[in-house]
Order: C-alpha cells, then sequence, then structure tokens
C-alpha cells in the first residue's frame, strides 16, 4: 500500500493556513498587548506549517508505504520494520488522528530525525503517545485504508 499527497486535501490545509494566519495577523492589530503577542506567536507558529504544507504539495513520490518488510515513513523515520513493532494504535488530538507505532527500541527510529523533529517526537511521551507517530492528513488513501491494510496483514500489531 503507498500514500501519496492527496491535492485537494493539501489544498484544503493551505486554506486553513491562510485562514489562521490571517486570523493571526489580525490579533497583532488589535490594542491588547495579551492578543498582540499570541496574533505574533501565531504568525510565527502558522508561517512555519504554511510553508510545511505547501511544500508537502509539490511532493510527487510516495510518503508512507506499507508492505511485507514494514512501514517506511519516507518524510521521517525510513523503515519500520514490522519485527520490531510491538503495536499501532490511533491517537488523536482533538479531531486530528495518527497512528501510534509501539517499537521495541525507539531511539534506533528517533537517531534518524533532524534535531528538531527527535525533539518534537521525545515530547509524544508527555502527551501519552508513543514517540513514533506517523499522520496521515493530507494523504491519500488516509488512516482509514491504512488501518484496513494493517487488519487484514498484521492484524496481531494492531490494538484496537
Amino acid at each position: 500500500m503507498r500514500c501519496y499527497t492527496s491535492i485537494p486535501k493539501t489544498f484544503g490545509l493551505v486554506c486553513i493556513g491562510i485562514l489562521m494566519l490571517g486570523v493571526s495577523w489580525f490579533c497583532t492589530t488589535v490594542p491588547n498587548q495579551i492578543a498582540q503577542i499570541v496574533g505574533w506567536l501565531g504568525l510565527v507558529f502558522f508561517g512555519l506549517c504554511f510553508i510545511a504544507i505547501l511544500a508537502q504539495l509539490f511532493r510527487t513520490r510516495e510518503c508512507v508505504v506499507l508492505d511485507d518488510v514494514g512501514i517506511h515513513d519516507l518524510r521521517a523515520f525510513g523503515v519500520i520494520a514490522w519485527d520490531d513493532i510491538v503495536s499501532l494504535t490511533i491517537g488523536s488530538v482533538r479531531s486530528q488522528r495518527f497512528l501510534c507505532i509501539e517499537v521495541r527500541e525507539p531511539s534506533i527510529y528517533l537517531s534518524r530525525l533532524s534535531t528538531h523533529k527527535r525533539l518534537l517526537a521525545q515530547a509524544n511521551p508527555s502527551l501519552g503517545f508513543p514517540p513514533i507517530t506517523i499522520s496521515f492528513s493530507g494523504l491519500s488513501p488516509g488512516l482509514e485504508e491504512v488501518l484496513r491494510y494493517v487488519q487484514m496483514n498484521h492484524p496481531e500489531k494492531y490494538v484496537a
């Protein structure tokens, strides 16, 4: 199973990013110091997110591949072998769902990440998630299809 960037889904994320940047900009113009600080922080945060989403629009190769070897996260972790995976669960923050991957030796996979991605991944346990998570927002097929693939091919790994 191969997951690619979905142009319609990613374009929707671009629109949300523009909206959030507009709201953040508006907050910087409000005559309230707290609103201005939140606005500037929002501009930085949503600006970086917007750039990442735009970059994804131009990604033409597959992003995530599931096969007999394992899960290939070509955006971050590389190949996560089925033998290394202890369990797969679904995590969510608000309405955003993602695949949580519990592995035997997380440090092996975390060492493959850039410094900022590693710091973010190391913060996951404080939120109740394993360090390795994969988002399927903006990808097609999405998380539901990936779960069906896992349930058919590796049901012992999926914990509902």
